[in-house]
This record gives C-alpha cells, structure tokens and sequence, in this order.
C-alpha cells in the first residue's frame, strides 16, 4: 500500500462562539453551510505526506474535524513513499527556501524516483476518487499527482506552505521541476504572498494564511500548577512542589486527558524548577538552525544567569518525510557535546524529544537514550 488513511474526528464548529465575537462566528458558520450546500454529494479529499510532525498535519487534524461536524464527506490520505522519494522531496523543500540542502540535483534520476513513486500512489487514488470529488494536495510531494487526478474528473487544488520571501535561482529550479504539473491545478493556495511562483495563473491563485486552532491543547489556558505538574509528572521538571497539581488537559475533541507516562530521560536529572529556560521548538530541520540556536545560547547567554537551552522536537522517526530528521537531531548532540562547556542532557515526553544544555557543572557526553 502506498496510501495510509487518517481518522478524521468530528467537531463541532459551533464551539467557536466562545471565542469569536458574535458577528465573525455567525459569518464564519454561514460560509461553512454554504461550503456544505456546495459539496454535497462530493467527497473532500486532502492529500499529505504525513500524520504527524509537521505545521501541515497538525493543521488537518482539526481543520478537518470541523468540515466533517458541518456535514462534509472528509477523507484524508498519506503518501506511504521510500527514502528516495523523500530524499527528493526534501530536497525541493530546501530549495523552495532558496537553500541547496543536500546539494543533490533535480535531474533525470531524480525526476524518475520521484514520477515511480506517485505512479504507484494514483493507482490506489484513482480507485478512491470519483468524477467531482474535490482533492486538495499539499506540497512538493503530491504536485506530480495533478494531471491524472484532473483525468479523473476531479477538482483539483495543489496547496504550498513553503517558500522563500526573495526567490533566487536554487527556489526557481524546484519551481521549474513542479510547474509542469502544478499548473494543470484547478487552483494554487499559497500561505503568504510573497511565496506565490511566477508564471502561474493569477486569476486561479489564493494566499490563505496558515492558522491553529485556538481551542487546540498547545492552546489551552493551563494554571500554573497544572503546568508544574505536567512538567514534573514527565520527569523534565524537579519540583516536589508540584505534586499538589493535576497534570490534566483538554483533548481536541474536548474530552480529559492526563500525562501519565514519565519522559525517557537522556539527562541525569530534571531542570532545577528556579532555572530560566530559554526553548526552541521545532522539528529536527537545518532551516530551523537548531544548531545556530545551541550556538548563540553557548557564546551570548552568560553563565551566571545558570539558564538552560531546551531544544525540543518530534522524535526523528515520526515524521515519515523527513529523511534528514534523524541527522540534524545527531549534528545537535554532537555540537552540545563539543562545547567547551557543560553539556548536553535531556528527555523524550511523548512524541516529543527534549536537549537542556545546562552551564552549572563540569560537561559529559550524553547517554544514550534507552527504548520507550
């Protein structure tokens, strides 16, 4: 199989009277009954390349829990592609960001890796996907399927949240590897202005800005007990104190949820509760220069602040289409482990993998960490 399916929830979009003015949310459920009317006996597909570890899976999680609590036929498939075929995505990636990334050339052997891999995809797509449903792919690694699933009688749209505010000539060349099929789109989405290609169709071309849901759990409002008591039952903060809070918190779908399992602790203890820590989250991605964020903390944050770096991301191996995940979070241990100064300690809490470079004693090589 080269197609995953991924459970799309049902919410109720009515939950954002609390926290939108009266007049933006009944625009807001006017447009979503109106989208209803329009796709009814239509089924909206959208088409990624992972479920987790990304800003576009995290989105789809909730945006299409909201389209399926307003009637909406919803699905939701991943591209099950080899190293290859992400190695060469990736590289796009890098260079829609104007960046060389491994240094790797688009050429022929690569154009090959990449068409192979979505011709086994639309053989299980096609199947799926009937005349009038409307498909939304998302990035360099669904472009290639456009032009058959517009064969197929579909509506396509092909939806972009990378790019670089100056394009230069590295950004043109993945522009020019994907246009050919990109331009077949029904219509082009990109998250900000200045990331939308030249040569395209401007009379199909949308900036849609990337959005979090505000009743989200990363946006919940916690008490700061409830805070101390997460941290402290993950084993990431020392604090005997907060045992007296609950580490609860709302899941997305509103229903309780409690952290019960202790991070892995790569660390030989906790972060002291009096520490300030300075924290970086992100994925484990060159363009989001961990290394430059260890660095500036080691050169610039004195040492008598006894502060903390945590740099916090997903486990290397959850995000399926990230090749280079796995690299980066190495070249991160390594630097901290070369540091004139005291190093590298940390912990993995859930799908999250925590680095706390500490400057309050004499420097060791981090442990390795042992299985969840």
């Amino acid at each position: 199989m080269t197609l995953k399916d991924v459970g799309v929830s049902s919410l109720d979009p009515g939950r954002f009277e609390a926290v939108l003015d009266p007049d933006d949310c009944r625009r807001f459920l006017d447009r979503l009954a109106k989208a209803t009317d329009r796709l009814a006996g239509r089924r909206l597909w959208q088409v990624n390349s992972t479920e987790q570890g990304g800003g576009v899976a995290e989105m789809l999680h909730f945006l299409l829990g909201y389209l399926n609590g307003a009637g909406i036929d919803t699905r939701w498939v991943v591209i099950e592609g080899n190293q290859e075929f992400f190695q060469v995505t990736k590289r796009v990636h890098h260079l829609l960001h104007g960046q060389p990334g491994d240094g790797g050339e688009l050429d022929e052997p690569a154009q090959d890796t990449y068409r192979q891999t979505l011709k086994e995809t639309l053989g299980e797509l096609e199947q799926r996907v009937a005349p009038g449903d409307v498909v939304v792919l998302h990035d360099p690694q669904t472009a290639g399927l456009v032009p058959a699933l517009k064969q197929q009688g579909a509506t396509v749209i092909w939806s972009c949240h990378v790019g670089v505010d100056q394009p230069n000539d590295l950004a043109r060349t993945a522009w020019e590897f994907l246009r050919p099929a990109v331009q077949q789109a029904d219509a082009y989405v990109f998250s900000r202005a200045a990331y939308c290609w030249e040569g395209l169709d401007r009379a199909r071309l949308a900036v849609i800005a990337p959005c979090i849901d505000a009743l989200a759990p990363k946006n919940q409002t916690l008490e700061p007990a409830t805070v101390n008591a997460i941290l402290h039952t993950a084993g990431i903060l020392e604090d005997p104190a907060a045992k007296v809070g609950t580490p609860g918190f709302r899941r997305l779908d509103g229903s309780p949820g409690r952290v019960v399992r202790r991070a892995e602790m790569i660390q030989d203890q906790p972060i002291p509760p009096t520490a300030p820590p300075v924290v970086q989250v992100s994925r484990w991605d060159r363009l989001k220069d961990p290394l430059g964020v260890l660095e500036g903390f080691a050169r610039h944050v004195p040492e008598a602040l006894g502060a903390h770096l945590v740099l916090a991301g997903p486990a290397a191996a959850s995000v399926s289409d990230d090749p280079e995940g796995d690299q980066v979070l190495q070249q991160v241990r390594r630097a901290g482990a070369a540091l004139p100064r005291p190093p590298v300690t940390g912990s993995i809490w859930l799908a999250c993998r925590w680095r706390t470079w500490r400057r309050t004693r004499p420097w060791s090589t981090p442990s390795s960490a042992a299985p969840m």
